[in-house]
């Protein structure tokens, strides 16, 4: 009797389709996130250490990170030329916060060598030395604006906004602030279910758009697909007083309470996309428009024989549970080389 109910068990879990759990929030990212902006834009995190460390970063990342972390923007290449402390090698951790104003927040941990900058200091005029009104030392690149200063020998708090450096000052690993008492950002930032290596989130509303925006202006010139879901969703949700209203797939971000990125860095890479639609009905219909732009895709990199992107879709899945939708992409060395051949969206259509 107990064989058959451990048998029914596993025939029932095999058969739904289970929504993974969280991974835990390491209690050194909380501990950073009060240096970060209360309302941003979005946040991201990066962990250099543990990616470095593992097979597909040094089979496929870390030689060309050599040359391109030298014009990173010219955010890390500044901390490079201040501390010695790279992507290859020093920088740890790497935070990042923006404000739809351009104000921008970043942490980062690391190795860092204070001697390194000093020398700048009495040789060069790259970097130069500032002081708030309470008498901090705080260090500015002088051809970008960037201010920063060390929070302690192993964190460098920075922003382009000297306000947003005065609150970096003032705050207390004891006391709850910046994005921490954000609690919308946080619960949505708890709910990544990728939290060691690499996330971004985001709630706001426009930056959602300007992702999804980019996403159907990727699949111009291609109908779509619908299913009944997707039709029914249309029509009951389409604005019927409105002749000016634009495509209801244009306004789907109004669907949207928030959005992120996250990566699972081991042998192969696990990239994740999680959208939080506002109730059950939003979801179905954001369902349906992705999984239309995902048949385009799929369309436009097929023929007589199969384009070089059709690997990577081969293991691209999209799961629905309750207002969540994930979009989860394995990305191998086989597949991974493979992109680097194609412009993924825009193969043409044999």
């Amino acid at each position: 009797m107990i064989r058959s109910c451990l048998i029914l068990f596993l025939l029932l879990i095999s058969g739904c389709n289970l929504k993974p759990d969280p991974e835990q929030l390491p209690l050194s990212i909380n501990a950073n996130l009060n240096l970060l902006q209360e309302n941003p834009q979005f946040v991201m995190y990066l962990n250099f250490k543990n990616m470095s460390r593992t097979e597909f970063w040094k089979k496929n990342i870390s030689d060309s990170l050599l040359n391109a972390e030298k014009t990173f923007g010219s955010l890390l290449n500044t901390f490079r030329l201040a501390t010695g402390a790279s992507v290859s090698e020093g920088l740890e951790e790497f935070y990042y916060s923006n404000s739809w104003f351009g104000e921008n927040a970043i942490v980062l941990k690391g190795i860092f060598d204070k001697n390194k900058l000093n020398n700048y200091l009495t040789t060069d005029s790259i970097f130069s030395i500032t002081k708030n009104a309470d008498g901090a030392v705080i260090y500015v690149k002088n051809d970008n604006g960037l201010y920063f200063f060390f929070k302690d020998d192993f964190t460098i708090c920075a922003s382009n906004y000297l306000k947003q450096i005065d609150i970096m000052l003032q705050t207390k690993d004891t006391l709850k602030s910046g994005l921490l008492t954000n609690e919308n950002v946080f619960n949505v930032i708890q709910k990544i279910i990728y939290k060691q290596d690499l996330w971004m989130v985001s709630t706001e509303k426009v930056f959602i758009r300007g992702i999804f925006q980019n996403l159907i202006q990727s699949t111009s010139g291609h109908r779509i697909p619908e299913n009944d879901s997707l039709r029914d969703s249309q029509s009951e949700n389409n604005d019927s007083n409105s002749t000016n209203e634009k495509p209801a797939i244009e306004n789907l971000y109004k669907r949207i309470n928030s959005i992120s990125f996250s990566a699972d860095m081991n042998k192969d890479l696990k990239f994740l996309v999680q959208c939080e639609s506002a109730d059950k009905e939003s979801s179905k219909y954001l369902a349906g428009i992705l999984n239309g732009m995902i048949t385009v895709a799929k369309l436009s990199s097929g023929g007589k024989q199969k384009a070089p992107s059709s690997k990577v879709f081969d293991k691209l899945r999209l799961n629905r549970y309750d207002e969540d939708i994930f979009i989860e992409l394995f990305i191998d060395e086989s597949n991974l080389q493979e992109l680097k051949k194609t412009n993924l969206m825009n193969e043409p259509v044999q």
